[in-house]
């Protein structure tokens, strides 16, 4: 059946206006025959009205039960939305991804099209929910991963306060330290968890505060692994600065955090060896701003290669021995990535199984500074 069919010449409902609608929309005659299909439909299903138009019903669900993650599900459900007597019926699909593409799930509202003498045909409403499912499934994982890891400082500071409140028992002073010290160190950890959270919404909100200035990297970097240094005895660190190293225009404290981050990572995730903190400066030349690259090195396991395109989504955290040793929100280094971008810089992770990582970001060095 041609374009412009009876059962879209409605003056009520013009073609333009139905090619123009934000969702999918694909209309089947009383035949049982594809008579519209509109651009926002070619887009979400990925076949052009040329192709659909004049098809039956049954080869349109075929085509869409093949780009199905579950074809037979929707094959099933597709069937039975176009029974004669069915009534509207909402069908999730979740499309297997073409090349170079993501998954993506089209939600397909199914309807009768009715006059006053009868069936017309059946209308199919299409609506990308991709972002939709993404963000449910975001927020199962925030609250998931936020009640566990708030579970075990609480735990902690419960114990030990309730410990320290008994009548029944004198504590020595040293002890009495001891579960002060717990407590402090379980304390903070809840800040953090929070700060990172808040730190991750405003990332996400593109409303992340970086106040820049001119600063010696030098310096900054020998104060984060001195304090990074206090919290190991089985590590120990390398600090490889060149003799020259100009001013970078940077966040102090922002770009503190993401050292901690990615010196915290070094120690949590390592049994053991060096840690080298190195950086060079790129760029600069003929008059080119150039920058500084920072690198963080580790002697762990390693990252798998699969894993190392995501190793920077937030909450995605490695499934192994090390990680589930650790714990975490796996925020940090999706945190790290906010911050340098928001700085004009880029990071990224290099890494050999068996041999260990290295996770590089660059910084922009700061115009007119002399270096130190």
């Amino acid at each position: 059946m041609a374009r412009g069919s009876a059962i879209t010449t409605d003056p009520r409902l013009s073609d333009s206006t139905l090619r123009s609608l934000v969702d999918g929309l694909v209309l089947i005659d009383a035949l049982g025959q594809v008579a519209f299909w509109n651009p926002r439909a070619e887009v979400l299903l990925g076949w052009t009205a040329d192709v659909m138009i004049g098809r039956r019903v049954n080869e349109m669900i075929e085509r869409m039960a093949a780009r199905a993650a579950a074809p037979e599900v929707v094959r099933s459900q597709m069937q039975s939305a176009f029974e004669p007597e069915a009534e509207d019926t909402t069908i999730d699909i979740e499309l297997r991804p073409a090349p170079d593409r993501r998954v993506r799930i089209v939600s397909a509202h199914v309807f009768p099209l009715c006059d006053d003498d009868g069936r017309l045909g059946t209308g199919i409403l299409l609506r990308d929910i991709t972002r939709e499912r993404e963000s449910d499934a975001m927020k199962s994982q925030l609250l998931s991963t936020v009640s566990h890891e708030l579970r075990t400082p609480l735990a902690s500071i419960k114990g030990f306060a309730t410990t320290l409140l008994r009548q029944d028992v004198k504590w020595d002073e040293a002890t009495q330290r001891d579960f002060l010290r717990i407590i402090e160190e379980e304390t903070d950890r809840l800040a953090e968890i929070i700060d990172n959270l808040l730190d991750m919404s405003q990332i996400e909100a593109g409303a992340l505060r970086i106040a820049k200035e001119p600063t010696q990297l030098r310096q900054l970097i020998r104060e984060v692994v001195d304090e990074m240094r206090m919290r190991t005895e089985a590590h120990y660190f390398v600090v490889d600065l060149p003799a020259e190293l100009p001013r970078v225009l940077i966040d102090p404290r922002r770009i503190r955090q993401v050292l901690h981050n990615l010196i915290g990572n070094a120690i949590k995730y390592t049994k053991g060896g060096q840690i080298t903190v190195a950086c060079e400066v790129e760029g600069g030349n003929q008059g080119e701003l150039g920058h500084v690259l920072v690198s963080v090195t580790d002697q762990g396991e390693g990252i798998q290669p699969q894993f190392i395109d995501r190793i920077f989504e937030r909450f995605f955290q490695v499934d192994g021995a090390s990680t589930r040793r650790v714990g975490g929100s796996g925020l940090g280094l999706s945190i790290s990535r906010g911050i340098v971008e928001a700085h004009g810089g880029k990071i990224w992770v290099e890494s050999v199984v068996g041999r260990g990582s290295t996770f590089r970001f660059t910084l922009p060095l700061a115009p007119n500074e002399a270096s130190e």
